[in-house]
């Protein structure tokens, strides 16, 4: 079996993210709908009179919360010097009497169907104690990520590291908890799982009427073998976003944000180009996950450097939305003079990625930011005008470009239900791990 390793060392340092190429597994981002409950373990038997390994142990445990799942449990064989029960169970924490006996594995992990993530908290009684999460999957070497943390104290310390291991890919079934601290007594607890059917849960409730255009970095396959000719539209509606020309194509971001998604990186003259006809709507709704690395020069028009743009064909007709680090800026063109809403942030988003709604219901165009009401203006004209359905991502007028990374669009003809926007705000905070 080929395992893949993502180290976590156990000592206190800040966390450290190294990166490689080809990334399948990322240490952030798990988003468990099952766990397993070791308090379900049966009594165990006594380290061996002689002094010597213990056999090993498997048991087959439900994993809570996810219909037909289950994993097998092997503990190897252990080492003990001080004899006693090979492991004991309280309070969900699953505690080991001895190190390992041979190749440092103290945990297997056997999932009766793929997972796509895997969770749990490691702890020791030693000083410099080093556990690591290993999985086997089907794809090429993954990114490795390490969380390193220290703790320079003489004496032993009960300390502990989440470990994580999600799959971007199609998943994994066996996964091993490795612990290089000898003898030493070691913890394992909060055994979280994300199944594959969690992703296809949260899709689901995503509401389709009247999406016109849904656009997920995922959905670009190519994207990290350099630029990106086309972002496919997921919406069913055909509205494709395409970009021919090499020198002006977007980049695929491997893994960023809190759950080390996907993105498409703007740095330049990089945009899409797309073509939704929006004349006529009275109703419009678009959300986006997004983040800039800049703001625009000072005197810019709010049309410049656009997140997403739909060109105009008469004055006050452009239709846009672009989060900026210190505000946000949008307008739905109806050719009404002076429509020019922008909401300016209590403080700098900085290096966050924020969810976007801006909605156009009649005469009333509202704000949202991570899901909170930002800005509301009523009195405007109702239906849009002027625009033309030639649109574009990473590009607003006069031939400007929005600096920053956008990982997630959809655009509605028209208002959503409160119900309805929160359960698309709820499938993107949980995808991106936004605040």
């Amino acid at each position: 079996m080929k395992r893949i390793l993502a180290l976590i060392p156990l000592i206190f340092m800040p966390t450290i993210i190294f990166a490689q190429d080809d990334s399948t597994f990322c240490n952030a981002g798990l988003v468990p709908d099952g766990y397993v409950n070791f308090a379900a373990m049966p009594t165990a038997p006594n380290f061996p009179n002689d002094g010597g390994a213990s056999a090993p142990i498997t048991v087959t445990l439900p994993v809570t919360g996810v219909a037909g799942l289950t994993v097998q449990v092997t503990i190897p064989a252990l080492q003990s010097a001080t004899g006693g029960p090979i492991y004991t169970v309280s309070e969900g924490n699953l505690s080991f009497g001895g190190g390992s006996a041979s190749d440092g594995e103290l945990l297997g992990l056997q999932f009766s169907s793929p997972v796509t993530g895997v969770g749990l908290v490691a702890q020791a009684v030693a000083r410099g104690a080093t556990f690591s999460l290993q999985t086997d999957d089907s794809s090429a070497t993954p990114q490795v990520f390490q969380n390193a943390v220290s703790n320079f104290t003489l004496g032993p310390n009960f300390f502990g590291l989440p470990l994580q291991q999600v799959s971007l890919n199609g998943g994994f079934t066996t996964a091993y908890v490795i612990g290089a601290n000898g003898p030493d007594a070691s913890t394992i607890s909060n055994l979280r799982v994300q199944s594959t059917s969690a992703y296809a849960s949260a899709l689901k409730s995503v509401p389709t009427q009247g999406l016109q255009q849904w656009l997920r970095s995922e959905s670009a396959r190519s994207q990290f073998a350099g630029g990106v000719s086309i972002w496919p539209d997921q919406s069913g509606t055909g509205h494709d976003a395409t970009q021919t020309v090499q020198a002006n194509q977007p980049v695929g971001v491997q893994a960023d944000g809190n759950a080390c998604k996907t993105a498409f990186e703007f740095f330049g003259n990089q945009f899409f180009n797309f073509n939704l006809p929006i004349d006529g709507w009275s109703q419009m709704t678009v959300f986006m996950v997004a983040k800039s690395a800049v703001d625009p020069l000072s005197g810019s028009y709010s049309s410049d450097a656009a997140a997403i743009l739909w060109n105009e064909n008469a004055s006050w007709g452009n239709t846009f939305v672009t989060p900026y680090q210190a505000d946000v800026s949008f307008r739905f063109g109806t050719t009404q003079v002076n429509n020019q809403p922008i909401y300016t942030r209590p403080v700098a988003i900085g290096q966050d990625f924020t969810i976007t709604r801006a909605v156009h219901n009649g005469s009333t165009d509202s704000l949202y930011v991570n899901g909170l009401l930002a800005l509301r203006q009523g009195n405007k004209s109702s239906v849009l005008n002027g625009t033309t359905g030639a649109g574009y991502i990473g590009q607003g007028i006069n031939n400007t470009f929005f600096n920053g990374e956008i990982s997630e669009i959809l655009v509605y003809n028209r208002v959503l239900s409160a119900n309805e926007a929160a359960s698309v705000e709820s499938y993107l905070r949980n995808k991106f791990g936004t605040r």
